[in-house]
């Protein structure tokens, strides 16, 4: 065979594989979703046979294909099924094309073609059947929106997609689920209360029944709730109610005849019109449309730069949703502010309406005859929104630092001078002060008309009438102008980082620096959220603390200097008398003990630490079966360890790595802890080393993360924190993490650190598999106990000669003994919630080192106070209602 054939035949070769490619790549879709496919193929062609695409079905047809009551009731019951093959423009039809490929498709990917296509036509017949008997109830009750709608054309697939998004959803991990959820029954009631067409109450039935239909077909018991959610979900979930709404005047402005309950909103935002007395002061006594024309040109409530100071307030939300999804506290003071201010207003001009005919737009003719019940939507709605951010407000805490506080405001200030000097003095210099009523309270109210995007019952005297060209400019452009640097400022401050909370300007940045110099094991934690800082005075030294009501709750032990770490203690103590606090050292290991038992301390161990020295770890033996098997399955399924911090993870990943966070989430009863125990947001420190266990598609089955532990600048320990496992992740899937991570680490250091198992027995009962005492009770003559903990590094602290942690509590004081045989059964008690017993037992299979980790504390008389500390540290946002169910689970 010469070369040419042989080049022949490879460039076809390669050319039948691209051919291959492209062809499996056009006929994915129809292998895995041909009903959707199906669905749209109609969808268009009837569009295309009908004539239907430019403006909708003609008069003649909707006959034969609208969904409408008449039409059920004389026979024509196809019409359930053809309305939601047709749309009414071009806009809508590309509307439905989208939302049919994405809710259809999805269903049919996570379901089958069978159960999609029933749910398609099922989740339609199911919400024309509620919103006929919804429409008929309104009617015979005098009602004059929902009343109306009993008669309406029905056309578009909207129910029927609503339908199939909210079955989806019930198939979703919890992450997806929750925000699927949210998002659709978001839009569809905002789309209900602003634009209010049947379409949109039959997309809200869709969802309804999309949901039961859900719930039914699913087995999943795990249902998420709301309050299950990380407080990241919970701001991300916040910001988009808020985005949802602040947009709704917006598309109620652009829609064709909205007639929703919140229509009227959109006029209060987006339509200002002039008072009555304005109008008698410009017009006379005499009102009419000629003169409300004129008013509206002749004095500025018109035109494209009034639009854009109407628009502010929606704007401005929109701002402040993407501030709650950064979990900035400002965004929500001013969403609660914004929001209030609209339910006031709303009030306002209802009672206005009533008492005048001429402001009510024609589209609302018909809702004042129709009772109360509509209006009550339009500030009540607002309201609902303030109260719910109000609540969940200790979410978000991310407070905006001094420095950008002051410049936000300096910028604000001076512009408002600058814009309304200038427009003062033009409006003096144009004879302003001579106008009738005279004096500056025609000045005052021409101002408030400029930066307040409202309708304002004042008497504005001249304020329509004899203005020249630059001051009519200037009223045009102050308003605008003022409120779009406003909003660039607040953005600006939404994007920096801010910081996590209100503590003294740079300590963050000190803590950082000294923690770097040195600590132990759980140093690291001093840097996340709601801890504060104090520091030697010659600033070598410190320790986090966190203050619940009267007790100083610190974050493990000092960090700075090896030499300087015993001063700060004295320090410390001498910070809490001078200010009345208690103080408590939390989760330190033994080496305080000496000079805090010398203070009049007591200590009773709160969790027993888990350390590996892995430079010539080995996994051979039978002991470690269970990790070699991990290692082996991981291999032959194709899983590898992705080592990165979070922030350079691909986008992909770091999606993946909050469904699995999530998905842990929403199984729990009450929410994450805090305190020592690390989250999704504490795993974005740049500082913090990241393994997530990927297989070959991309999925994350497995993410484990690793705090840094510093001596003189140097890293020279990790210990582990943040766990969690896809729930259909492959079985040892974190024997394989840790596995990993002792084969990559052991290169640069010695020791790393499986941290505590909070209320875990000590080793000896661990170690047995439970049924002991508790700790330092009936395995007090085991010496089990002590073995570990000296081993682990105790005995070099002078604690090891004390003979309290070798024996487990046999030396303790009565009240010690007692606190940690109380310790021990509370530690039971959660046991079903938190799994911490099991957590300290999956440890215990990498054959460790055992520390303990004690509570150090100074009067016994103190513990209570300490016991709320400690509460309101774990469980910050604890609600009475998850507290009950907590202790249902305990009861249970």
């Amino acid at each position: 065979m010469d070369l040419l054939t042989k080049l022949g035949l490879a460039t076809g070769a390669v050319a039948a594989q691209r051919r291959a490619r492209w062809s499996k790549r056009l006929g994915w879709p129809f292998r895995r979703t041909p009903f959707t496919v199906a669905v749209l193929v109609i969808f268009w062609g009837l569009a295309a046979l009908t004539g239907s695409l430019l403006a909708g079905p003609g008069s003649g047809q909707l006959n034969e294909i609208s969904g409408q009551l008449q039409h059920y009731r004389d026979g024509h019951w196809w019409t359930l099924f053809t309305a939601i093959f047709f749309a009414t423009n071009p806009a809508a039809y590309i509307v439905s094309t989208v939302l049919i490929a994405g809710a259809v498709g999805l269903l049919e990917r996570r379901a089958g073609s069978l159960p999609a296509a029933l749910t398609y036509f099922g989740g339609n017949v199911a919400a024309v059947l509620v919103f006929s008997v919804v429409t008929q109830l309104a009617r015979y009750a005098g009602d004059g929106w929902l009343g109306q709608m009993a008669d309406a054309a029905q056309l578009g697939p909207y129910p029927a997609v609503a339908a199939c998004a909210l079955a989806a959803a019930a198939r979703l991990g919890p992450l997806w689920r929750r925000r699927l959820r949210v998002g659709v029954f978001a839009v569809a009631l905002m789309l209900v209360l602003y634009v209010g067409h049947a379409e949109t109450v039959l997309a809200l039935a869709g969802a309804l029944a999309g949901l039961a239909i859900g719930r039914w077909t699913t087995t999943d018991t795990a249902e998420i709730r709301f309050h299950r959610s990380s407080a990241r979900e919970i701001r991300n979930m916040l910001s988009i109610v808020v985005a949802v709404f602040a947009a709704g005047p917006l598309l109620a402005a652009v829609a064709k005849s909205p007639s929703g309950p919140l229509t009227i909103v959109r006029d209060i935002v987006l339509n200002p019109v002039p008072t009555v007395n304005e109008l008698q002061a410009s017009c006379g006594s005499t009102i009419d449309a000629s003169c409300l024309q004129l008013a509206q040109t002749a004095g500025g409530l018109g035109g494209t730069l009034t639009l854009g100071l109407a628009v502010v307030p929606a704007l401005l939300l929109l701002v402040c949703a993407e501030g709650l999804r950064r979990g900035h506290r400002l965004a929500v003071w001013i969403v609660v502010g914004v929001q209030t201010l609209v339910a006031a207003l709303s009030f306002t001009y209802l009672w206005l309406i009533s008492r005048v005919p001429l402001y009510v737009p024609h589209s609302h003719t018909t809702m004042l005859g129709s009772g109360f019940a509509h209006f009550l939507p339009v500030a009540l709605t607002p309201l609902l929104i303030a109260v719910v951010l109000f609540l969940y407000r200790r979410r978000f805490t991310v407070f905006t630092s001094r420095r950008v506080w002051q410049r936000l405001l300096a910028l604000i200030v001076v512009t408002g001078l600058a814009l309304t000097g200038s427009y003062s003095a033009a409006w003096i210099s144009n004879g302003g002060l001579q106008r009738p009523p005279g004096g500056l309270r025609p000045l005052l109210a021409e101002l408030a008309r400029q930066y307040l995007p409202l309708p304002l019952p004042e008497q504005l005297g001249g304020a329509f009438a004899r203005r020249d060209a630059l001051e009519s400019l200037l009223f045009h452009l102050c308003g605008p102008l003022f409120w779009t640097v406003v909003l660039l400022g607040v953005l600006t401050a939404f994007l920096l980082q801010g910081r996590r909370r209100l503590r003294e300007e740079g300590a963050l940045d000190r803590a950082r620096r000294l923690i770097r110099t040195g600590g132990d094991s759980l140093s690291w934690m001093a840097l996340w959220r709601n801890n504060e800082y104090w520091f030697t005075a010659d600033g070598k030294a410190g320790l986090a603390y966190q203050e619940h009501g009267t007790v100083a709750l610190t974050v493990a032990g000092p960090f700075g200097e090896p030499a300087a770490q015993v001063g700060a203690v004295e320090g410390f103590l001498d910070y809490c008398a001078e200010r009345a606090l208690t103080p408590c050292f939390y989760s330190v290991t033994g080496t305080l003990w000496p000079q805090l038992r010398a203070a009049g301390f007591n200590r009773a161990p709160v969790a027993q630490e888990t350390r590996l020295r892995i430079g010539e770890l080995e996994f051979k033996g039978k002991e470690w079966q269970n990790v070699r098997t991990a290692l082996n399955k991981a291999r032959k399924l194709g899983i590898s360890v992705r080592w990165s911090s979070y922030r350079e993870l691909p986008g992909h990943l770091r999606q993946q790595l909050s469904e699995v966070s999530e998905e842990w989430a929403a199984r729990k009863p009450v929410p994450e802890m805090g305190f020592t125990l690390g989250g999704l947001e504490e795993l974005k420190d740049d500082d913090v080393l990241c393994a997530l266990a990927v297989d070959g598609d991309g999925s994350v089955h497995g993410v484990a993360s690793w705090l840094p532990v510093f001596a003189d600048g140097a890293v020279v320990s990790w210990t582990l924190d943040f766990m969690r496992r896809r729930s259909d992740g492959f079985s040892g899937v974190m024997e394989f993490l840790i596995a990993s991570a002792v084969l990559k680490l052991r290169d640069s250091v010695e020791v790393i650190s499986l941290s505590g198992s909070p209320l875990a027995p000590e080793r000896g009962e661990t170690r047995d598999g439970g049924g002991g005492g508790a700790a330092g009770s009936g395995d007090a003559g085991s010496g089990d106990a002590g073995a570990g903990d000296a081993g682990a590094g105790d005995a070099g602290s002078g604690d090891a000669g004390s003979g309290d942690a070798r024996s487990g509590g046999a030396d303790l004081p009565l009240q010690d003994a007692a606190l940690a045989r109380l310790l021990n059964i509370v530690g039971k008690a959660l046991e079903p919630v938190y799994g911490f017993r099991s957590l300290a037992h999956f440890k215990s299979r990498f054959q460790p080192e055992y520390r303990t980790l004690y509570m150090m504390y100074p009067d016994p008389l103190t513990l209570p106070a300490v016991g709320r500390a400690l509460s309101s540290a774990y469980l910050p946002d604890l609600s009475v209602r998850q507290t009950a169910r907590l202790l249902r689970t305990l009861v249970s």
